[in-house]
């Protein structure tokens, strides 16, 4: 899969008719830094970054594994709302939106219902799954990849960004708390 964005700046023509579209790419958008394989939530290092982690659902659905695939899906979801808490730039947040129909793109209609299927079983009424999710959660620690997946997917990307892209002085512990607790409910 081919992990890269293109900033699509759609300019129209006079006659309204048609349009001429320029993509922009900054480099580091969306891109993965290491095939991880298929993982398991509990044992994906706290370093693949969401981009790493659509790689392994990629390779969890190739063998079959829907399970490993859904669990990487739901981690990489969280690991990008993650990034949202911490990137500055609010032009690049919707990267993990656009990562998710970029994996969905990669996959046939009968994966797509696969990986949907094993994706219910965390919803069940019964909370089981959650509780099962939010201790993966907890046992895969709190991120620790590079953001720069989402910061060059912004448009300060372009436009000569000051420092590291990241929220002045935001904690990552507090951060992933936050989305265990906001995303997840996770008591």
């Amino acid at each position: 899969m081919q992990a890269r964005l293109s900033l699509a700046l759609t300019l129209l023509t006079a006659g309204g008719a048609a349009a001429q579209v320029t993509n922009n790419e900054a480099p580091g958008n969306l891109a993965p830094t290491v095939d991880p394989g298929c993982v398991t939530m509990t044992t994906a290092d706290p370093r693949l970054s969401p981009p790493d982690l659509a790689l392994g659902v990629l390779a969890c659905g190739r063998d079959g594994n829907w399970d490993a695939a859904a669990e990487l899906y739901v981690l990489m979801l969280m690991r990008s709302s993650f990034d949202v808490r911490r990137v500055a730039d609010p032009t690049a947040h919707q990267a993990g939106e656009v990562l998710t129909m970029q994996l969905n793109d990669a996959q046939s209609e009968a994966e797509r219902a696969s990986l949907g299927e094993a994706i219910q079983r965390y919803a069940d009424p019964g909370m089981t799954q959650r509780d099962i999710l939010c201790n993966a959660l907890r046992t895969s620690g709190v991120p620790q990849h590079d953001p720069s997946w989402m910061i060059q997917h912004g448009m300060a990307a372009f436009t000569g960004q000051q420092g590291d892209g990241l929220v002045p002085g935001a904690d990552p512990t507090v951060l992933w708390e936050q989305v265990m607790q906001e995303d997840v409910a996770c008591g």
